[in-house]
């Protein structure tokens, strides 16, 4: 089909995910997977049980040495297992993998390691986010790949600074569009991220000049029809592009080629 993406990349990984939701529909009809006669298990975030990174001691004012974002090139990369490790024994969600297109880093300075940032694709469907862009069904079909998911946040536990959420989400959020077009060929705009009431109060998303908008209906990415019930969740944007609304609700003209009109012999009676 040469089904590509942006980068004009074979999309391997989405034809896969098509394949089985016909299969689902009855459209079409797989091979049995070959898995040693065994169920094949659930992903998970793989931990390599090698001890956790020592939690660097922060000072209470002034500015931290050496200051930095490291990006996690691919699964090769020796920071992708920290990573792993970090937030499979201290993030709430534990070992769920991200899903889709992502994009991970560690945020550093010379006393140690302070935080794990995972980014991912936005929820399919969102009311009142698509209300609040002003999308169309078809400007939504056209440029959801220039809305990423704020998917994991973990500042290491124990950590004591004030205004240590605000600083990470300022120095992640100044380079995750660059980063995020030279891997995936789209420039991302806008951000989304969900924040638990119960647990949360989202002030430092806040002071970081994120926008609430309002409150999830309890579903998941792709559940239409209410099967997988999840928890009630604030839902906040952050503006990579002080275009990005305007930018998000245009439609690209669909070109239709001429056609010869068929040619019919009338008559009159």
């Amino acid at each position: 089909m040469g089904w590509r993406d942006a980068k004009g990349r074979l999309s391997i990984s989405s034809a896969s995910v098509a394949l089985r939701k016909l299969e689902k529909l009855g459209k079409v009809q797989l091979p049995a997977l070959v898995c040693g006669g065994q169920k094949m298990p659930a992903r998970r975030l793989l931990d390599d049980g090698e001890p956790l990174p020592p939690l660097p001691k922060l000072p209470m004012q002034g500015l931290l040495a050496g200051w930095r974002l490291r990006l996690i090139v691919d699964e090769h990369d020796p920071a992708h297992r920290i990573w792993n490790r970090l937030i499979a024994r201290e993030h709430p969600l534990g070992r769920s993998p991200l899903v889709g297109a992502q994009l991970r880093y560690l945020i550093e300075c010379d006393l140690g390691i302070v935080a794990a940032i995972g980014f991912g694709p936005p929820a399919f469907h969102l009311e009142f986010r698509d209300q609040w862009i002003g999308l169309t069904v078809q400007a939504r079909g056209q440029n959801r790949g220039q809305v990423i998911g704020l998917a994991r946040l973990l500042l290491r536990p124990g950590l004591r600074r004030p205004n240590l959420a605000s600083e990470c989400y300022r120095l992640v959020l100044g380079q995750v569009a660059e980063h995020w077009q030279q891997r995936y060929g789209i420039r991302p705009v806008l951000v989304e991220t969900y924040i638990d009431r119960s647990s949360h109060q989202g002030r430092s998303l806040a002071a970081a000049n994120w926008r609430r908008l309002g409150q999830s209906k309890g579903r998941g990415r792709d559940d239409r029809k209410r099967e997988k019930a999840k928890t009630l969740k604030d839902v906040w944007v952050y503006e990579l592009s002080p275009q990005a609304r305007s930018g998000l609700q245009s439609v690209a003209l669909i070109v239709v080629q001429p056609r010869r009109p068929e040619c019919r012999s009338w008559f009159i009676q």
